[in-house]
């Protein structure tokens, strides 16, 4: 009796398309959005928004 060699992937494949069809739709979800509960908060962590107060070339 021969076999099919294809028998013998079935689960293999079948896993590596879950682990691929998960993957694709983990990228595919946009980042949450950041909140920021203060203002001060905010400037601290973006430097174009907070260079405005402090100057350009400012070098801490």
């Amino acid at each position: 009796m021969s076999t099919n060699p294809f028998a013998n992937y079935t689960l293999s494949i079948a896993a590596q398309y879950g682990e691929t069809s998960t993957a694709i739709k983990k990228a595919q979800q946009k980042p949450r959005r950041k909140v920021y509960r203060s203002l001060d908060k905010m400037l601290e962590e973006c430097f174009f928004l907070g260079a405005g107060w402090i100057g350009n070339n400012y070098i801490a």
